[in-house]
């Protein structure tokens, strides 16, 4: 049938007729969720219980009850619904991908099969789908329909989040509604749960921008951004700061270190494609920012706080200290202490 976009799957679905398979994946695991949702009640009905389907879970899937239980033809329901919820194929043998994909073309016409990935990235950071899920994945776009979640964009999710506030008894204005958006770096359910928040504490009233730097909570992937424009800024202050904050959520030292590098690649990429004269837009496309837009524009402003080579050498010394967190029994947050202080050098 088709791939499509997340936002063209919301805007057709309740026009198109029901499809035997729905494969729903990417970035934005609450959106993922959320668009299942939809599916279980387009073809179930909204007032539908868990009695209504069969879930299997990925960590616990068995090929052959799932082949046997899609042969089964529907007693109590118009439809025997199926979903399968993080459905990992690199964990299937090779004689077990080719049933599943076999069923897929020859599936019951009764017989309806959602796969929802909320639990993992099938991309696992890259641009493309690795070689077993997307055997799956492209099955499933063709003889149904595969839907990609990528991360709102900035201008999207952030009008998301004022008629999310207004329907929960709140109001927002655009700025602070694009400041929650940029905080929860495109992901709906982050989004959603500090809007909840907010609503909660505004009790009626408006949303605003001191509510927000009160109460919404800064993730790791927005707090090791920070850190690096501060390093890019040579503001050791700032930085150590920012270091503080970043350990005081108790995170391991090397899942501290790899958010932190990846935000040191954004400002590289960034001023290598400067150097270059690339543009934010061939970036976006390069390396896969769709969705993240606001990421690539706000590493091509920090990035021009510094040069590409001291960049190159921050990338080393992360480098370094990430060899060192695992391969020795020192401190971890000594090690990275020591790693921006030969940063800001």
């Amino acid at each position: 049938m088709s791939s499509v976009t997340a936002a063209d799957f919301e805007k057709n679905i309740k026009s198109q007729s029901i499809q035997n398979i729905y494969y729903i994946y990417g970035r934005d695991s609450g959106r993922v969720g959320k668009l299942a949702q939809i599916v279980r009640e387009k073809v179930l009905g909204k007032g539908y219980s868990s009695s209504d389907y069969i879930r299997f879970n990925g960590d616990e899937f068995s090929v052959s009850e799932f082949l046997e239980t899609a042969e089964m033809y529907p007693m109590f329901t118009e439809y025997n619904f199926i979903e399968i919820n993080d459905l990992n194929a690199d964990s299937l043998k090779a004689d077990e991908l080719k049933k599943v994909a076999a069923l897929f073309e020859s599936i019951p016409e009764k017989t309806i099969i959602l796969i929802s990935i909320t639990g993992f990235d099938i991309k696992g950071g890259k641009k493309t789908v690795g070689a077993k899920n997307k055997k799956i994945l492209d099955a499933a776009s063709k003889y149904g329909i595969a839907v990609e979640a990528e991360l709102r964009k900035s201008t999207e999710l952030y009008k998301y989040i004022m008629q999310y506030a207004l329907d929960n008894g709140s109001v927002i204005s655009q700025p602070n509604a694009k400041k929650i958006a940029e905080l929860c770096l495109g992901n709906t359910i982050a989004a959603e749960n500090e809007t909840d928040k907010l609503c909660a504490y505004a009790n009626g009233a408006e949303i605003t921008g001191e509510m927000i730097d009160e109460m919404v909570s800064v993730g790791l992937d927005t707090n090791a951004f920070a850190l690096a424009s501060a390093v890019a800024s040579f503001d050791a202050p700032l930085a150590m700061k920012l270091l503080d904050e970043l350990t005081s959520l108790r995170i391991d030292g090397i899942a501290i270190l790899s958010a932190v590098s990846s935000a040191f690649i954004d400002l590289y990429r960034a001023s290598s494609a400067m150097s270059s004269s690339v543009g934010e837009a061939e970036v976006v496309s390069d390396f896969s920012y769709r969705g993240r837009e606001f990421v690539v524009r706000n590493a091509f402003r920090d990035a021009r706080k510094t040069s590409t080579a001291h960049l190159r050498k921050c990338l080393k010394i992360l480098a370094n200290a990430d060899m060192k967190c695992k391969s020795t029994a020192l401190d971890s947050k000594i090690i990275i202490e020591k790693a921006i202080a030969m940063m800001l050098a």
